[in-house]
């Protein structure tokens, strides 16, 4: 039996950043993301793949940017997530976590 998952929200990014395209400047983009984690007190946890405090980004992105290709969003605070946009709305499929300044997972 599979359970799914329940999550809840945990940070918001509104903003505008810098989107890139590996080291070329594409845009500057509007961005909308927040942060979900695992909602622990909602469900039991069964199978080796559960993971304590999963995490996930939803969100959009808009500018004019290029659909389905990895894409890099740097925000004014230094923020920094890998991307790509699954569809001309700007919906994001996030490539691996949010990162600070320093390179370290934004909790």
């Amino acid at each position: 039996m599979i359970l799914s998952m329940s999550w809840q929200p945990v940070r918001k990014f509104v903003g505008i950043a810098n989107v890139f395209l590996g080291a070329e400047l594409v845009d500057i983009a509007e961005y909308d993301l927040e942060v979900f984690e695992e909602n622990l007190e909602d469900h039991e946890h069964h199978g080796s793949n559960w993971v304590l405090g999963a995490r996930k980004i939803e969100g959009t992105v808009v500018g004019e940017l290029p659909i389905r290709k990895d894409l890099n969003l740097v925000t004014e605070e230094g923020y920094s997530l890998k991307f790509y946009l699954r569809d001309s709305f700007g919906s994001v499929v996030i490539l691996g976590p949010m990162l600070d300044n320093a390179g370290r997972p934004v909790r």
